[in-house]
């Protein structure tokens, strides 16, 4: 379904979203103590990629000049503003959106009536909910391990205040031995090939034939073993069933971690 069109996705899906609705409008009624008590149905769909939600939401493609599925930034004013942000996209607007697309009820030009839905092209048929899914995990997880490489390589802990050549000399270093040992090319913005390839124990190795000191690659080593072994469990559909053992380890690790 993930790598679908959006005719067949909602073919696929159409007929559980239609169950889900008549769900969410119906009551369970089930005895507690001998008491009558009523429940309601309610779907939270979450932890989608970027397509997915996409797809679902009726919005452009990922190449859209409205960069964003949780608010109505265009690809320029994002570039000017990497602070301040807002969550102001839902559901039910998109549908509005979605009817004023179709129907173009003040008879505007395509750019006009384009600008004026901010990126709605297609019917929203399931709401999602926006949540951090496990490919932003990864990415959010790779920025900071791309940092701790850099500052390990720059021994940062024996400088005071290292200036931004300093820096930008460990960065470089970095991507060098990255690019030579595993082909892995400098990116621009951390993405989600690049953060897989990133975070394996063969990086951690290729960047600890630039650290120093014996205790400092120890510690590397040790970091990314324990990632690895916490990262099924929030990759995982359901950790119980899929990844028993690194489930039952997990706070531990974390704790380690940490």
């Amino acid at each position: 379904v993930d790598e679908s069109d959006h005719e067949t996705l909602t073919a696929v899906l159409g007929p559980i979203v239609a169950e889900r609705n008549a769900m969410k409008e119906s009551r369970l009624i089930l005895s507690i103590g001998g008491l009558a008590r009523s429940f309601r149905f309610h779907f939270r769909g979450t932890g989608y990629d970027e397509k997915m939600v996409r797809e679902m939401e009726g919005l452009e493609a990922s190449g859209s000049t409205y960069v964003c599925t949780l608010c109505d930034t265009t690809r320029s004013e994002a570039s000017q503003n990497m602070v301040l942000h807002s969550i102001t996209r839902g559901h039910d607007e998109n549908l509005e959106r979605y009817e004023i697309w179709r129907k173009n009820p003040y008879s505007e030009s395509v750019d006009e009536l384009r600008d004026r839905v901010k990126g709605v092209s297609a019917k929203p048929f399931m709401e999602t909910q926006p949540t951090l899914d496990a490919l932003h995990c990864d990415i959010g997880n790779a920025t900071e391990f791309y940092k701790i490489f850099q500052d390990e390589i720059g021994e940062v802990y024996t400088k005071v205040n290292p200036s931004r050549e300093e820096r930008r000399s460990w960065r470089t270093a970095l991507d060098k031995q990255l690019r030579k040992k595993l082909r892995l090319k400098p990116v621009m913005r951390m993405n989600g090939n690049y953060a897989r390839k990133l975070m394996t124990q063969e990086a951690v190795e290729a960047v600890c034939e630039l650290v120093p000191t014996e205790e400092r690659r120890e510690a590397l080593r040790e970091l990314m073993r324990l990632y690895l072994q916490m990262k099924p469990v929030w990759r995982a559909t359901c950790p119980a069933k899929e990844c028993p053992d690194q489930l039952c380890r997990y706070s531990f690790n974390s704790q380690r971690f940490a």
